[in-house]
């Protein structure tokens, strides 16, 4: 005889029924969720901004661009980029700072505590 009681979940093939179950409960693939009419882009609209193209350019893999988008987007990651780099600077400035003070009071304590021991002999 098999167990077939303990090895009921142990089965390698994806039934129709947990396809079934699992459909229901995440809600995709299924028929009552469907993809609206806009959330897909029209034929001649760029791939950013959903709207129709002016100056259209289309990359190796087919996507669809204005160039105007692609420039607007460039420019503002490009102005990002230096300022989080500059916040970077500023902040590893003061970090370096801080670790000057702390050297530098470090040392101080060691030099008065090295002329208290001097005055003690």
């Amino acid at each position: 005889m098999t167990r077939h009681a303990r090895n009921c979940t142990a089965g390698a093939v994806y039934t129709y029924h947990e396809k079934k179950k699992d459909a229901a409960a995440s809600g995709y693939g299924t028929q009552s969720e469907r993809v609206g009419k806009d959330s897909v882009k029209s034929f001649d609209c760029c791939s950013l901004t959903l709207q129709p193209c002016r100056n259209p350019v289309i990359t190796k893999e087919g996507y669809l661009f204005d160039k105007e988008a692609i420039l607007e987007y460039v420019i503002t990651k490009k102005n990002e980029y230096t300022r989080k780099l500059k916040q970077y600077e500023k902040q590893s400035k003061k970090d370096e700072d801080e670790k000057k003070v702390i050297a530098a009071a470090a040392l101080e304590a060691n030099l008065i505590k090295f002329m208290n021991r001097e005055k003690n002999i």
